[in-house]
């Protein structure tokens, strides 16, 4: 036997959720991850070192979030045969699309980083879904009468945060996401992130934190902290590669009483000029009730 020693640095996104830890078992496996079964070890916290008694056989070990989204959010790592202790660090980073997964450090391997671009286009598909699925209900429901109805402001609240969207929009729940409403043509995406999450947090300017965003999004120059009205935020695009469209993000952060949030506006690349000046409108719509 050996130890497999894994620190999992402090950051705050997915700080709240304990890591899986699996190990690639042909034998005895219990869960199947990228079609390799695989038995747990442990599991990680934020901010935590652990050692995990390992076989001296060559092995990949995954981390992933949990069972429901293990073919999309995970990481993994190839361990070498032998009998010396293996250690090894890494991180969630900030990936709307992946659900902010586990990513550990000093990966080259072309392998296990195409594994990485194919759980972040997995992801938008299931995104893509949720906005499908709010097309063909708004399809039903439009059955049941014999005019279209224009859309009514209606005020959304979760979790200490009021959002006015419309009476089209509905509700879903997407791991990793404090919220998430939709409706035939755009997704919003609510993040909330407490301050007890990292020592100090609450001390964090604005303008700090969502230069942390993209630091821990691991954005381009092009992507950067802006404000208008009022509001400070960014604006990117994510191509969806299995589809061939793209979408648009309009990010808006903000600081509450106790937490920062996150609020992302996403429709497709064609419609983002059409709806930009309504996400401003319903990003300076909101309130915090805590």
């Amino acid at each position: 036997m050996r130890n497999l020693i894994i620190k999992r640095h402090k950051t705050f996104v997915g700080c709240l959720s304990k890591l899986k830890v699996y190990i690639e078992d042909t034998i005895s496996g219990e869960l199947t991850i990228n079609d390799v079964k695989c038995t747990k070890i442990g599991e990680i916290k934020n901010g935590q070192e652990c050692v995990f008694p390992i076989y001296e056989n060559e092995a990949r070990v995954f981390v992933i979030a949990d069972k429901l989204s293990k073919n999309f959010c995970n990481d993994y790592y190839k361990l070498p045969a032998g009998n010396e202790d293996i250690y090894l660090s890494g991180k969630n980073i900030y990936n709307v699309a992946a659900g902010h997964p586990f990513r550990f450090d000093g990966v080259t391997d072309e392998e296990i980083l195409n594994n990485r671009k194919k759980g972040s286009h997995r992801g938008i598909i299931i995104m893509v879904v949720a906005l499908v699925i709010g097309f063909l209900l708004g399809i039903l429901r439009s059955i049941d009468f014999d005019d279209y109805t224009e859309p009514v402001p209606e005020v959304f609240s979760t979790d200490g945060i009021e959002i006015m969207l419309t009476d089209k929009f509905e509700e879903t729940d997407i791991d990793g996401f404090t919220s998430v409403y939709y409706n035939d043509d755009i997704a919003v995406y609510i993040i909330k992130e407490e301050f007890e999450l990292l020592d100090g947090f609450e001390f964090y300017t604005l303008k700090e934190y969502g230069n942390m965003v993209l630091e821990a999004n691991g954005f381009d120059s092009s992507v950067k902290l802006q404000t208008y009205d009022g509001l400070t935020y960014f604006e990117y695009e994510l191509p969806n590669s299995e589809t061939n469209d793209t979408y648009s993000y309009f990010s808006v952060v903000y600081k509450g009483t106790d937490a920062f949030w996150l609020v992302e506006f996403a429709t497709l690349e064609e419609n983002a000029e059409t709806y930009r000046k309504t996400f401003i409108e319903w990003a300076k719509s909101v309130e915090f009730t805590e």
